[in-house]
């Protein structure tokens, strides 16, 4: 166990590197955008957040937002709802976490006016997604890891999917509008 230590922390020095080298290059539009202004949407969340997930689904519907959306499953023996667009850890670089699969990179290249992460930035792959997306606007918590939002939505502790999800959906009704409600 002490063995494992060292090579996790050698995993995230490599995947951290392989992120960096490609953040140098890369170059995408900023700009805000709320649930009145935005278009598209791409939502990352993980299998354990579908509560959560489907109600910010039913919000940017009805918001008239088309969404397209990315499940993150943690576990190397997961087997993935036919229903669900995810892929999961099997399908990540063994080494470094960073997934390997057309889905992925489909994800990171889409052009989303919205990029909303429901997960918390807990694990390599769902960091790396949201540091590469090409969405203009990013939005959600980084906690203890590098902060890739555009607005980082932040809580003293770590939230819970609901509340984390009540906050990304009362600034995505705010942000930039000339009154308050």
């Amino acid at each position: 166990m002490l063995f494992l230590h060292p090579i996790m922390g050698l995993k995230s020095i490599i995947a951290n590197s392989i992120l960096n080298s490609k953040l140098s290059s890369f170059v995408r539009e900023k700009k805000v955008f709320n649930l009145d202004s935005a278009k598209s949407a791409g939502v990352l969340w993980e299998l354990n957040q579908k509560e959560s997930y489907d109600q910010l689904q039913m919000e940017l519907s009805n918001a008239g937002i088309k969404t397209t959306s990315l499940c993150y499953f943690h576990f190397w023996k997961t087997v993935i709802p036919e229903e669900i667009i995810g892929f999961s850890r099997r399908q990540t670089n063994w080494l470094t976490e960073i997934p390997n699969i057309a889905l992925t990179e489909d994800f990171i290249h889409q052009k989303f006016d919205l990029l909303i992460d429901l997960t918390g930035q807990k694990h390599l792959p769902i960091v790396y997604i949201t540091a590469l997306s090409e969405a203009t606007f990013k939005i959600g918590y980084a906690g203890n890891t590098q902060n890739y939002f555009d607005l980082n939505i932040d809580f003293p502790t770590a939230p819970d999917t609901k509340q984390l999800t009540e906050q990304i959906l009362y600034y995505l009704k705010r942000i930039n509008k000339t009154t308050i409600e």
